[in-house]
């Protein structure tokens, strides 16, 4: 199945879903993933010298959240 195909499948499959405790499970699963991405991201930034001050961290993760709708 290509991305595209199942992304699909998965929104069709969430949207069926009226348990709410169910839905924050899902929606807690996605933000871990996004996370340990962000983590990996971040280490190899890191090994690279691409560092940023903590202000610029705060400033981007501001950022991050919003776009995420948690904050």
């Amino acid at each position: 199945m290509n991305r595209e195909k199942l992304k699909l499948n998965l929104i069709q499959r969430v949207m069926k879903i009226n348990e709410t405790s169910m839905l924050e499970r899902i929606e807690d699963l996605i933000i871990q993933e996004e996370m340990e991405a962000r983590l990996k991201e971040s280490l190899e930034d890191i090994k690279e010298g691409k560092v940023h001050s903590l202000e610029e961290f705060k400033q981007m993760n501001e950022v991050w959240f919003k776009a995420k709708g948690l904050k």
